[in-house]
């Protein structure tokens, strides 16, 4: 039970931190192309890959940043989905495929890397 409770830690502290950067960054820098850019391709995968491994012993954090990194992702596509023809709803569902590939692709080589 308490290797759950620490998967789902690390899983629901993904979306939460991400909202939680998301609104000062969205109040004080606001949005353009470069800060949509910036903000998705970027400082979501960070957090998504970061924080599941300094809340976790675990070795193997790529559940906990991928469901954590998707359920944001889908927060926020159910929040804005009105908008579904806008530049900044095809960033994000964008950002979101390629990012699942890049935690992906980091975790991997992370993985590669301790086991040598």
């Amino acid at each position: 039970m308490g290797q759950l409770k620490k998967k789902l830690t690390g899983t629901l502290i993904v979306p939460i931190a991400l909202a939680a950067v998301l609104m000062p960054f969205s109040i004080l820098v606001g949005w353009n192309l470069f800060t949509m850019i910036l903000f998705w391709s970027f400082v979501v995968p960070a957090i998504a890959i970061l924080l599941p491994s300094w809340l976790s012993e675990n070795k193997n954090h790529v559940f906990e940043s991928l469901v954590g990194m998707i359920g944001f992702c889908a927060i926020m596509v159910f929040m804005i989905y009105d908008h579904f023809k806008t530049d900044y709803f095809r960033v994000m569902v964008l950002s979101c495929a390629i990012n699942i590939f890049f935690i992906c692709l980091i975790t991997w080589a992370n993985r590669k890397r301790s086991a040598q």
